[in-house]
């Protein structure tokens, strides 16, 4: 039952992931065509661009660590299978600190720039909502590292 929420899930931040990135080269396409061939600057799609490619990255990564795609050391490979399970333990666990911290911290700077009212250069949109991606995506990387626990611990 959960292999199957977290297949689902992880397709959802997939699409979420893979539109911004498309978003983002049809903004660039759109740029390029725009300054080169029409003589004429978007000065706003620069910020459209990084939300976009902030997005995409962000979602990316929780793709990636539900696939256990991350930059992987293959260093203790041939160990125990014992002593691989606490290794693998040690690194969910330093990476859920990390996360917990990114949960904790963007949290307070999107409520600052919530309550400051700070709007990207050019486009009426708030930061808080550029800022909203990392404490959003940092609760679906700890889920999937919790449940990669749970499935090296109980089978």
């Amino acid at each position: 039952m959960l292999d199957k929420i977290d297949d689902i899930l992880s397709k959802i931040l997939e699409v979420i992931m893979s539109a911004c990135l498309f978003l983002t080269v049809l903004m660039t396409f759109i740029q390029v065509v725009f300054r080169y061939v029409l003589k004429v600057s978007l000065p706003w799609s620069q910020e459209l661009l990084m939300v976009f490619f902030v997005y995409s990255i962000f979602f990316g990564a929780a793709v990636l660590v539900y696939k256990k795609d991350h930059l992987v050391v293959d260093l203790f490979d041939n160990v125990p299978n014992i002593i691989n399970k606490l290794l693998m333990t040690l690194e969910s666990l330093i990476a859920m600190i990390v996360l917990f911290i990114f949960i904790y911290y963007g949290m307070e700077l999107v409520n600052q720039n919530l309550v400051s009212g700070q709007t990207l250069g050019l486009l009426p949109f708030k930061r808080a909502y550029l800022y909203l991606v990392v404490p959003i995506t940092s609760v679906f990387m700890i889920y999937f590292y919790l449940r990669r626990l749970y499935k090296t611990w109980a089978g």
